[in-house]
């Protein structure tokens, strides 16, 4: 019993700190520590230890943008028993699988999930739920004016107003940032709907409220500010905001692709001003800062799925010592049969030795067996790792023997293509081949020597022949494709 409590206050620890590495924008630290605490959960069989494991490791999995695995660890939380009993735990469910939707481009989904998180928690008035509640009012209405396809206003600022209501229930000492990010959003509402005046009133208030609490965290602010003289043609005010926003982002975020937006808009009012020199300069920032950010995420992403690979190879495990367990009793209960048979036929001890002999090669053979079922499993993964390494280097050096190595990798993915569309050439099995393996728009572009134009209609007139929907995502579309069984 004291070693479950020790085991329990262990998890409990590595969940804080998956949470608090979340705060930090640390997303592989928290699916480190989610992961640990998971693997400990599933020993004392905690089911609500499990979910909120589950959890952390699908939120970092959403933030280093690997979506069908963060989905895959959402649908692991919800199945937990403790869900069921949890809605505030449904609820966050539901607006991170939203977040994923969003993600993916499946914009009327993502509204359903954020108005589902809404709907669990409409009878809860405790501080949490609020909170919960007024993040999704605020999707919801970033989705009226954003995402839709004609923009609602109307339905935007009606979003925003039952926003502003959970957060009038919240003590403003300690959600503030909450407040503020609230008056940022509908001062840009009112920007986008042309009403300048209201812009300015909210997104002040913003700034203010920032003040009385001297936090010294206003890129936002700032970056709103800069957006609001932009549109006024404001351009040296615009600016010298971008540039305080930029230098606040340095400082106090850990989220780079923040200040890549900074970057465009000050090389975009540099070329307004005639200052080609500044405006380049910027412009190769930005550049910069984009190449280290996409180097990061693919570093991130290659441990994430070694964490990934590991979960599952831990899942494998356990079913081969279940499998040990079968085996072994088996063996017990042939021992048995073969002993009884004896005593029956009174055979003597020569045939008694046989049979003894008999069991013992029966479970050497299953050792034998399972041992080489294991070390086949173990090649076959470092064989996949290490030819998918292989393939991915040859696509970005434009390799000419990428297309034959992906062949040899994926044998049946030519063949499947072909059985749907029969008339695609080779030059567009091998953007199908960039696209199956991850790559966006701009990277093929980069690594063929392409424009991002050609690449795009060539990419559409692929989806086209394959009769893709608009929401579909070709990537998953394809690796579902190649992932059927033939």
């Amino acid at each position: 019993m004291f070693c479950q409590i020790d085991n329990f206050k262990e998890i409990d620890e590595l969940l804080k700190k998956a949470d608090t590495s979340n705060k930090k924008y640390e997303d592989l630290k928290e699916l480190e520590y989610a992961k640990k605490a998971n693997t400990l959960a599933k020993r004392t069989k905690d089911s609500e230890r499990m979910a909120k494991s589950y959890f952390f490791m699908a939120r970092s999995l959403l933030n280093l943008e690997l979506q069908k695995e963060s989905l895959t660890y959402i649908q692991k939380a919800s199945a937990e028993k403790y869900t069921k009993k949890d809605v505030i735990l449904q609820a966050m469910l539901a607006e991170l699988k939203g977040s994923n939707y969003q993600f993916l481009n499946l914009a009327s989904q993502y509204a359903q999930e954020e108005q589902k998180a809404i709907n669990l928690l409409k009878n809860n008035n405790d501080y949490t739920s609020l909170e919960i509640k007024s993040r999704a009012y605020a999707n919801l209405a970033l989705y009226n004016l954003s995402y839709k396809k004609n923009r609602d206003l109307d339905s935007t600022f009606i979003y925003f107003k039952l926003q502003e209501k959970q957060l009038r229930q919240l003590p403003e000492e300690k959600y503030f940032s909450a407040i503020c990010e609230h008056y940022s959003f509908v001062g840009n509402a009112f920007l986008a709907s042309k009403k300048s005046d209201s812009a300015l009133y909210y997104l002040q208030k913003s700034y203010q409220l920032k003040q009385k609490y001297k936090d010294p965290v206003l890129y936002i602010e700032y970056a709103y500010f800069g957006n609001y003289f932009y549109y006024q043609k404001q351009y040296l005010k615009a600016l010298d905001f971008y540039l305080k926003a930029a230098q606040n982002i340095k400082k106090y975020s850990a989220r780079k692709s923040y200040l890549t937006e900074c970057y465009m808009q000050i090389s975009d009012i540099y070329g307004i001003l005639g200052q080609k020199d500044k405006q380049e300069n910027y412009k190769s920032l930005n550049l910069k800062i984009q190449n280290e950010i996409l180097a990061k995420q693919n570093s991130n992403v290659n441990y994430a799925i070694n964490i990934i690979l590991k979960d599952k190879a831990d899942e494998y495990d356990k079913v081969q010592q279940k499998n040990y367990v079968y085996i072994a009793i088996l063996v017990i209960l042939l021992f048995i049969f073969f002993f009884f048979l004896y005593k029956f036929l009174n055979k003597d001890i020569k045939l008694k030795e046989n049979i003894i002999s008999e069991v013992t090669n029966t479970l050497q053979n299953k050792e034998d067996i399972i041992t080489q079922k294991k070390n086949e499993t173990k090649q076959l993964q470092q064989k996949v790792n290490d030819s998918y390494q292989e393939i991915i280097e040859l696509a970005k050096n434009n390799d000419p023997a990428f297309y034959l190595r992906f062949q040899e990798v994926y044998p049946e993915f030519q063949k499947k293509l072909l059985e749907i569309s029969p008339g695609l050439r080779t030059t567009e099995l091998i953007l199908c081949a960039y696209t199956f393996l991850g790559f966006t728009i701009k990277d093929v572009a980069d690594y063929t020597f392409k424009s991002v134009n050609t690449v795009r209609n060539r990419k559409q007139n692929l989806r086209k022949k394959f009769n893709l929907q608009t929401e579909e995502d070709m990537g998953i579309w394809l690796r579902n494709l190649i992932d059927q069984n033939p």
